[in-house]
């Protein structure tokens, strides 16, 4: 009887002695960032590595060559990866900020990843570290800071579905982001044009689709008048003329390029307050996005 209750006693021991070591390993794996634990069973409201791509809001800086962002919904700061669309979103910050060290509300659809640390003692010593990986940018508002509480919702990454084949070979846009705005009757501000930021100028570049396919806005310069029509997914923008006033530097080769850009566009396309304009083989020619009229 006495040998029946010790092994019994040594069994309880033993599997005791086994969870001990599964908990002990689990916490190293974790320390050591290879925790196999599932995303959605690890701590909430923190940053994660993630294979899918989502939605996120938060405050974007440029410091030592290189961006940061602050997410919204956690408070945590990560380096922004250079490729992917982040030059597209560099080059908007560039364009827009007041000053060095500006920060600004930027909003992307990304992922976070896992990359080794940019010290390099800390990368000899095996040490890994999180970044943001911008798949697609979508706008840089004015906003220093992510106040409210619907600023820090919209920081909850949303998986979205397949992105579609990009215009420019770059980043995937979101293809199932649904649509906030109209084609029609909106502010269209002009963000990019080919790939690049638009330069702030004293003249916002616009263009805004009246009904009865008229078309009205500004080049940055000249106030703009023309037509265009509509057929689906088709847009084509008929004979757009300017008013005659000089322009110089920035004003003047926007304008050019704008005017040029309206007379290929074959297609359109909105995700969520941005619309963007492709050529007849797809090509992402500008992206625009809806400013409310005030």
């Amino acid at each position: 009887m006495s040998h029946s209750l010790w092994r019994v006693a040594g069994c309880v021991l033993a599997v005791a002695s086994l969870a001990g070591c599964s908990t002990v390993s689990q916490k190293w794996s974790q320390w050591r960032g290879t925790s196999s634990t599932p995303a959605a069973a690890q701590q909430p409201g923190v940053l994660q590595p993630s294979t899918e791509t989502g939605r996120w809001q938060g405050v974007y800086s440029y410091e030592a060559d290189s961006g940061r962002f602050l997410d919204c919904k956690t408070g945590q700061t990560v380096p922004v990866l250079m490729e992917g669309d982040n030059a597209l979103l560099e080059n908007a910050y560039m364009a827009s900020r007041n000053g060095p060290n500006t920060a600004m509300l930027a909003s992307v659809d990304g992922r976070i990843v896992e990359r080794p640390s940019a010290d390099p003692v800390m990368a000899q010593q095996g040490k890994k570290e999180l970044a943001l990986r911008v798949e697609r940018f979508v706008s840089l508002s004015s906003a220093t800071s992510c106040a409210g509480d619907k600023a820090k919702n919209l920081g909850v990454p949303v998986p979205v579905a397949a992105a579609a084949a990009a215009g420019q070979g770059g980043a995937k846009p979101a293809a199932a982001e649904q649509a906030t705005v109209s084609l029609d009757n909106t502010y269209w501000k002009l963000l990019t044009l080919n790939g690049k930021a638009v330069p702030r100028l004293d003249k916002e570049a616009h263009i805004i689709l009246q009904q009865q396919g008229r078309l009205v806005g500004s080049g940055g310069c000249n106030r703009l008048m023309g037509s265009w029509k509509q057929d689906g997914q088709q847009l084509q923008f008929g004979q757009v003329a300017g008013t005659r006033m000089a322009c110089k530097g920035a004003a003047s080769s926007t304008e050019s390029a704008m005017l040029k850009m309206l007379g290929q566009v074959a297609s359109w396309r909105i995700h969520g307050d941005q619309l963007e304009l492709l050529d007849a083989k797809g090509k992402l020619l500008a992206q625009l996005q809806a400013v409310a009229l005030r």
